[in-house]
């Protein structure tokens, strides 16, 4: 586990000394966050290289929030007249966030539902060639009902 903490204590300094160096206007851990997505997204980086830590910082993210929601309650006197203000934006910021994940999420279903759907159908299709049966137009258009389900819902 020490290990692959220190792979991702180490990205998130190297996103930091990045944002620092560069100037950017985007903070450290999110520069630190890409650096680890395109690392695991391109190989650098195997899932099981960090995947027990990575569960272990998940299952006790809520420990992280404590200081920040400690440090609200003794800035308590700045937001004394803005709680109705405050309790607008993290409605509506909450709906947004749950309507973008709700899409992003029923996208990237369609998308790999479609995949092996038509990769199935490749080879059903060649399959049935060569068989020269009846049932390879029976498939094709069961195959057909389905896509335009997924289509209309």
């Amino acid at each position: 586990m020490l290990k692959q903490f220190s792979i991702i204590l180490i990205i998130y300094f190297l996103g930091d000394l990045m944002q620092k160096a560069l100037g950017l206007p985007i903070p450290g851990n999110v520069l630190g966050m890409l650096i680890l997505f395109f690392s695991l997204y391109t190989g650098v980086i195997k899932l099981n290289m960090i995947d027990k830590i990575s569960d272990f910082l998940l299952e006790n993210m809520a420990f992280f929030f404590l200081p920040a929601g400690a440090s609200l309650i003794t800035c308590f006197a700045l937001l004394e007249g803005k709680m109705t203000d405050i309790l607008a934006v993290s409605l509506i910021s909450t709906f947004i966030i749950l309507a973008v994940t709700g899409l992003t999420v029923e996208l990237v279903q369609r998308f790999f539902r479609r995949k092996p759907v038509k990769r199935a159908c490749q080879i059903e299709n060649i399959g049935n060639k060569a068989n020269n049966n009846e049932s390879g137009r029976n498939t094709k258009s069961v195959h057909a009902r389905e896509n335009r389900r997924e289509e209309v819902i």
